[in-house]
């Protein structure tokens, strides 16, 4: 009769301990999932800096043809507006600064306060501001 109870309470047993056992496989399944769905946020976001990086460093670049004032301030607010959004679209505070002084700096142009006499202090002054601009790009990546 006790062996039939040990039998009986055994059998019983078995699904429960079966089943502690799937639960903890289960557990340990949904905290490699949480580590991958982590890991794959991080990618994405290197990835959405890296993209921001390389727009930056494009609209960054840019320097108008101060021998055509009417073209260089078109050019100059069209590139300004595409920097503006490229601000708004940014994460990463450091490299939204350097975007919104480089706006500034073509916004000068746009309005028509830069001529061909002050271009190449304005120039100067822009080749500083995308140098920080690919400063801050590179450290980013870090």
């Amino acid at each position: 009769m006790r062996a039939r109870k040990r039998f009986v309470v055994a059998a019983l047993s078995l699904p429960l301990l079966i089943g502690l056992a799937a639960c903890g496989e289960v557990q340990e399944a949904r905290q490699n999932l949480q580590n991958a769905d982590e890991q794959l946020r991080q990618a994405q976001d290197n990835l959405d800096a890296a993209s921001a990086c390389l727009r930056a460093i494009n609209v960054a670049s840019f320097m108008p043809n101060f021998a055509d004032p009417k073209q260089a301030q078109a050019d100059a607010q069209a590139k300004a507006e595409e920097l503006r959004q490229l601000v708004e679209q940014t994460a990463d505070q450091t490299l939204r600064q350097n975007l919104i002084e480089v706006q500034r700096s073509v916004q000068q142009v746009a309005s028509g306060e830069i001529t061909l006499e002050s271009s190449a202090e304005w120039t100067s002054t822009q080749l500083e501001k995308y140098r920080q601009v690919t400063t801050t790009c590179s450290q980013i990546g870090n």
